[in-house]
């Protein structure tokens, strides 16, 4: 039993200790997978199930310094997404990948994984963020709002995963056709996805997802896989990738390495942003798979 009443008891599979730049971090290794958790930002940034390769993308010159957000793993963009509603919004993508989180808890799981549940509370809003770690990956965001403010502003949420890829100008994305998007690099809203993506420049897009369970499956013949990502109350799926000019201008990304990552992200932004009076709560989560191609 832990005298430590900040520290949760950890199963036998977990472990809390410092990380790259000394930052603290969940290190899982359990039967059915292993993850690392760092509490700057409740931010995933390795995912392997057992027997298979990576699936989640961090940058080799991502910054760990208990303030920059972390290139790659899965940022959570909360209580707003990039701007927010009306652009105005500082920082980007809000506070939550930046503020540091508290592990509320570790347990293990019948089939052998781990489940990881972490807090924040901040400006009015209080997050509940659980991992659960094993061959599949399902992460489930909880945002509450504890206290009204005089005029509350509306509130997005994005599971901003990087996948990692063998080569992205090779994969197709399955799963969106039919749905509209707006294209953030042209700015063009009300676009229509026409047969599988494929991503052959700077990607940027916000796509109706077309239902809560909606499966978009990035088919990854550099790694001979599918990886499926499922949304759970999830409006929106973001596909993103910086290419090679936006890698460049990336000072925590090198130039190659937009070639081995994709974000595919769950999401509740622009238009399906919610105001949530006091006591009030949303939820976000996605599950994500892998099968051999």
């Amino acid at each position: 039993m832990s005298t430590d009443t900040t520290r949760p008891d950890l199963p036998r599979t977990a472990a809390l200790t410092p990380g790259r730049g000394g930052q603290p971090r969940l290190l899982v290794d359990a039967p059915a997978g292993s993850a690392e958790i760092y509490l700057h930002g409740a931010h995933l940034t390795a995912w392997t199930p057992r027997g298979g390769r990576p699936v989640i993308f961090t940058s080799r010159r991502a910054v760990f310094d208990g303030v920059t957000p972390i290139r790659g793993g899965v940022p959570l963009c909360l209580p707003w997404f990039g701007t927010g509603v009306d652009g105005r919004m500082r920082p980007a993508h809000g506070w939550g990948r930046i503020s540091t989180w508290q592990l509320r808890s570790a347990q293990s799981l019948p089939g052998g994984g781990v489940q990881a549940l972490l807090g924040l509370e901040r400006d009015g809003i209080a997050a509940l963020y659980s991992v659960e770690v094993g061959e599949e990956l399902i992460l489930t965001l909880s945002l509450r709002r504890t206290a009204s403010t005089p005029t509350a502003a509306p509130v997005e949420a994005a599971l901003h995963t990087y996948l990692a890829v063998g080569d992205v100008t090779a994969v197709e994305v399955t799963g969106l056709e039919g749905a509209t998007y707006l294209d953030k690099v042209t700015g063009r809203a009300g676009q229509l996805q026409r047969g599988p993506l494929r991503i052959t420049g700077q990607t940027d897009r916000v796509y109706q997802s077309g239902g809560p369970t909606a499966p978009v499956t990035v088919s990854d013949p550099g790694h001979g896989r599918r990886i499926t990502v499922v949304g759970a109350h999830a409006p929106n799926t973001v596909v993103w990738n910086p290419w090679s000019a936006g890698a460049a201008a990336m000072a925590d990304m090198d130039d190659d390495e937009f070639a081995s990552m994709l974000c595919v992200e769950s999401a509740a932004v622009g238009e399906n942003a919610v105001i949530l009076e006091p006591g009030q709560s949303v939820s976000l989560g996605a599950r994500i798979t892998v099968a051999p191609l």
